[in-house]
């Protein structure tokens, strides 16, 4: 190989990688079918806190959820995040979750992500994208309702911006875990 053909070769990956974006966004996919990935943010540190126990929960009760923390500078990367479906979990605080509900605020530029109540943790909440499969909330509202993140008190009747899950709902409700079905 002449040395024309390697600064060609080099060339060519270098034009590749810088068309193809900074991170590889195809194995990102693949890396969110086989983990259950729960979006917290640094400019709310107590986020991190519960994502850590939330993912600490699950590895015991729900371990082929293989769940993991991405960790976010500020909640509106989280709300670009969800809005775009590349993460479907994340951990907020009630203010903020009404916020990126409604679009409004700091959440305007990201426009209304529609999220759906999973659990109460204490003074924070875990939401999800509405698509979020039924069957996968009930189980994850499963394997936290018997930990200490969820309060004694946490009933359907508490007031909240946003509505539960229909799969958590079940669960809340004694139902049986729902049927996987693809959205």
């Amino acid at each position: 190989m002449s040395r024309r053909d390697v600064l060609k070769l080099a060339a060519a990956a270098a034009a590749g990688f810088a068309l193809g974006g900074h991170t590889p966004y195809g194995q990102w996919v693949v890396y969110r079918m086989e983990h259950l990935v729960i979006g917290c943010h640094r400019d709310d540190p107590r986020t991190y806190e519960l994502a850590q126990l939330v993912v600490a929960t699950l590895d015991e009760h729900l371990p082929e959820a293989s769940a993991r923390i991405a960790r976010a500078r500020f909640a509106g990367r989280l709300a670009s995040l969800l809005g775009t479906d590349q993460l479907q979990v994340a951990i907020l605080n009630e203010a903020d979750a009404a916020a990126m509900l409604e679009g409004v605020g700091d959440f305007a530029p990201y426009g209304a992500v529609e999220l759906k109540l999973l659990a109460r943790l204490n003074d924070r909440l875990l939401v999800a994208r509405r698509d979020f499969p039924d069957r996968h909330a009930w189980l994850v509202s499963a394997a936290l309702s018997d930990s200490d993140l969820s309060p004694a008190n946490d009933d359907a009747a508490t007031p909240s911006a946003l509505d539960w899950h229909p799969g958590s709902l079940a669960f809340r409700n004694g139902e049986l875990a729902p049927e996987y079905t693809q959205e």
